[in-house]
């Protein structure tokens, strides 16, 4: 098994679309993961004042496919 600090430094080795994939493959197992259904009380507070944001101004979210690709746009050309 790899240490983790090996697992970093080949990461870090990868062009920015590479890690973007692994970031969101890493999000994926996060969101479906059991691990994190007991969430602290100041992380629901951060939580609901984020949605409280988002509803009072729900123009300024940024749909995360949408970013992605504008992310990937900007990088990909420069690869």
């Amino acid at each position: 098994m790899m240490s983790k600090n090996e697992i970093v430094y080949g990461i870090r080795r990868l062009n920015v679309i590479e890690r973007l994939n692994i970031i969101t493959d890493i999000w994926d197992e996060i969101k479906e993961s059991q691990e994190l259904e007991i969430v602290s009380e100041d992380d629901k507070r951060l939580l609901l004042s984020r949605l409280a944001n988002y509803r009072a101004n729900p123009e300024s979210a940024t749909e995360w496919a949408e970013l992605r690709q504008e992310v990937h746009d900007r990088y990909a050309e420069k690869s």
